[in-house]
């Protein structure tokens, strides 16, 4: 079982999230947080006794409130246990600024949220493509 954190602040997009994961048969579990600070929050305790582990992959909204997404990933790639987790960028921004602050803190995949439900679903087959690469590196690299 595959563990993802997903930074969101919109519910409505939380459900589209975990609709594209569950058309695409993700077998995971999503810790959601709703504001950059919540996603801090949980970055800070990220393997400590009682919390979450370093996530397999973290989805995540560049426009959070309290802190925005490139702050957050920022921290998450502080983090020793992260510092090579795939991220995927879920945004409505199509910022070129926004895509090259994320890509220096290195980025899986960058999907601008769609307006069209089937456009939105095809994001779980990013999230199992990333996640198949993940472990397709792995494999790769036990075999040198």
């Amino acid at each position: 079982m595959k563990h993802i954190l997903l930074a969101e602040d919109n519910v409505g997009d939380v459900m589209l999230v975990q609709e594209a994961l569950a058309a695409h048969h993700v077998e995971s579990t999503l810790h959601v947080v709703t504001d950059g600070q919540k996603a801090l929050d949980f970055v800070a305790t990220m393997g400590k006794a009682q919390s979450a582990p370093c996530p397999d992959l973290m989805l995540l909204d560049m426009n959070l409130p309290k802190a925005d997404g490139a702050t957050v990933l920022a921290a998450f790639r502080e983090h020793k246990a992260c510092a090579h987790t795939p991220v995927i960028v879920v945004s409505s921004s199509d910022s070129p600024k926004d895509r090259s602050r994320v890509a220096v803190l290195g980025v899986s995949h960058y999907f601008r949220k769609p307006p069209d439900f089937d456009e939105f679903m095809k994001l779980g087959k990013v999230v199992k493509e990333v996640l198949e690469g993940e472990a397709a590196d792995m494999d790769h690299g036990s075999l040198n």
